[in-house]
């Protein structure tokens, strides 16, 4: 019964991709350029420190103004402007009747009984850990909500794991966005669409929302007979990251903001909706893009990384299938993020993913990009037949850095 519900309400789920279309040059030097290895190094399997699955994960490495990066304890800084494509989507719900044993009953449409989490119980108005919200939204008046910090922790823990797997710096959350991002999920749940851009003549429109939209990866999920609530929200990282639900063309904008080396902060919004016939909505949004605050942005000059692989080493199995694209980006000014745009070429690379019996993978739909989400460059393809458990070693080659040829190694394995 479980299995059938958790596939069934994540069946419409839709993400609109974000856009930084710097004016600046995005990619300059490669450091290093004498050595041959491309930045890979072998460490052994028995090396490695294992990663907990998500919401208990630890937050690695801290960071946040109050010592280690939860929620409550991060400083202001002024809104965004950065520019992003729109990505807008309709769709008609799908009817499940299906229910989990936390799912709730086709009376009423509310949860039974909470998790040992609590994930599923309704918000009560306060911040403890069983609730969803600290401020509780109310689309029919067009009031916006403040998620828990419980809530907001899982989002940061979830997308924080996620970074530490990619060796990058941990992301703090600034609270001081809470209210354009929650804006943004309130425009998306009472309009029941996506858009970056949304204009006045949308329902409950404000500034607030265009600017969170605006500066967010956002989230729509729509539901028959399922209550929203009991979606988690650390879950709604995973989509982002997976991006098999992204409105065309794919751009991986979702998942390059996540795991941008330089991406310093996030907040998070959350909406959810019914309307009273058992239809559905959660709109949500995580604020990533930050380009006009300088000081918004991770210094990562004291780092080693040389490009950004998914997936990477030891990787979570639930965030890669057939559908979902691999990814590789290059890394070869950390001093200024927006150097990393011009002087890389990926049209003469090739792409070897061998498995531990020296049989080559096939690769297909190879797409690359230098447009700026998020990180500023990409190259991105399927393969077909990756087995979890099983070590895979990759070689990128010929990928053209001011006219220098540099190759590039490293490997993973799903867990």
């Amino acid at each position: 019964m479980k299995k059938v519900f958790l596939a069934a309400f994540f069946i419409l789920v839709f993400v609109a991709a974000c856009s930084n279309n710097s004016s600046s040059s995005v990619y300059g030097g490669l450091e290093d350029e004498g050595e041959d290895d491309g930045g890979y190094s072998e460490v052994p399997d028995s090396d490695r420190g294992g990663y907990e699955r998500p919401d208990d994960a630890p937050v690695p490495g801290g960071g946040g103004s109050n010592g280690n990066g939860n929620p409550g304890g991060s400083t202001g800084s002024k809104d965004d402007d950065s520019a992003v494509d729109d990505g807008d989507s309709e769709t008609d719900d799908e009817e499940v009747s299906d229910h989990d044993e936390n799912g709730g009953n086709d009376e009423d449409n509310t949860p039974e009984t909470p998790d040992e989490n609590g994930n599923n119980e309704k918000p009560d108005g306060n911040n403890d850990d069983n609730a969803i919200y600290a401020l509780e939204p109310d689309v029919e008046s067009c009031t916006s909500g403040i998620p828990s910090d419980n809530e907001k922790q899982k989002v940061l823990n979830r997308i924080n794991y996620l970074r530490a797997i990619h060796n990058l710096k941990p992301v703090q959350y600034n609270d001081a966005y809470d209210e354009i991002a929650g804006e943004c999920a309130l425009v998306i749940a009472a309009n029941n669409n996506l858009s970056h851009t949304p204009d006045s003549s949308w329902k409950c429109w404000s500034q607030f929302a265009y600017d969170g939209c605006y500066s967010s990866n956002i989230n729509i999920a729509m539901t028959t007979n399922i209550d929203t609530y009991t979606i988690d929200s650390s879950t709604i990282v995973d989509g982002f990251m997976t991006e098999e639900n992204e409105v065309p063309p794919v751009t991986l904008g979702h998942r390059r903001w996540f795991i941008d080396p330089w991406l310093k902060t996030i907040a998070f919004g959350r909406a959810d909706y019914s309307d009273g016939a058992g239809h559905f909505v959660l709109g949500s949004a995580v604020r990533v893009i930050n380009r006009d605050d300088p000081d918004d942005q991770q210094d990562i000059s004291d780092t080693d990384i040389k490009f950004v692989a998914y997936p990477f080493e030891n990787y979570p199995a639930e965030l890669y299938n057939d559908n979902v694209m691999m990814s590789f980006t290059v890394i070869k000014d950390k001093f200024s993020k927006y150097s990393n745009g011009t002087g890389i070429t990926f049209s003469t690379a090739t792409i070897a993913i061998i498995d531990p019996d020296n049989k080559t993978m096939k690769v297909k739909n190879i797409e690359f990009d230098t447009e700026g989400y998020g990180v500023p460059n990409n190259l991105r393809w399927y393969v077909e037949g990756i087995q979890p458990n099983t070590k895979y070693n990759v070689t990128i080659s010929n990928v053209m850095i001011n006219n220098n040829s540099e190759f590039y190694q490293y490997w993973f394995e799903l867990k």
